[in-house]
C-alpha cells in the first residue's frame, strides 16, 4: 500500500467502552479505582506481590489493566459471585514521585501500576503491570488511556 496522496474517509472500529467483569472473592473495589484482572477476575490495581522481586515480577506478569470501576462493589464468597461495571477510556490518575514521577517527556509511553489510583514511570524491576499509555501530564493528573489495544 502506498502513502496517502489525498484526504480519505476516517474509518474507525467502534469499541466496547463499558462491560461487566466478575470480581475476585472478598475484595472491595471502590468507584473510580483502576481495575486489573488477576487470574481473570477484577480486583483493585496493585503492584506485584511476593517475597522478592522475582516473585513480585512473576505476579505482575499475570495482571492486565482493564479500566476503572463505575461503582463500589465487594466480591462475594467465591470468585465471580459479584460483577463490577468497568469502563475503558482515558482517565486521570495520581502521579508517582521521585525517580518514578511521570513528566510530559513520557507522553506516548507506558504508565505502570503503583496502586488503584497511582501510576509510575517505570515498572520497578518488572514488579508493576502496565496501566496504559500516557496521553497527557497536567498539574491535575497523569492522563492514561486504558484498554486492550494498549497492550497488543
Amino acid at each position: 500500500m502506498t502513502a496517502l496522496s489525498a484526504p480519505r474517509k476516517i474509518v474507525k472500529l467502534a469499541g466496547v467502552r463499558r462491560f461487566p467483569v466478575p470480581v475476585t472473592a472478598g475484595v472491595t473495589i471502590l468507584q473510580s479505582a483502576l481495575v486489573m484482572l488477576d487470574d481473570g477476575f477484577a480486583r483493585p490495581a496493585r503492584a506485584g506481590q511476593g517475597a522478592d522481586d522475582a516473585a513480585k515480577a512473576a505476579d505482575a506478569l499475570t495482571h492486565v489493566s482493564v479500566g476503572i470501576a463505575l461503582e463500589t462493589v465487594t466480591g462475594g464468597a467465591a470468585n465471580g459471585d459479584v460483577v463490577v461495571e468497568v469502563e475503558r477510556d482515558c482517565f486521570g490518575f495520581a502521579n508517582s514521585s521521585a525517580g518514578d514521577l511521570i513528566t510530559r517527556a513520557d507522553i506516548g509511553k507506558s504508565a505502570f501500576i503503583v496502586d488503584d489510583q497511582t501510576v509510575a514511570k517505570t515498572s520497578a524491576n518488572a514488579t508493576r503491570a502496565r496501566a496504559g499509555v500516557i496521553e497527557d501530564v497536567t498539574s491535575e493528573a497523569v492522563w492514561v488511556s486504558i484498554g486492550k489495544a494498549n497492550f497488543a
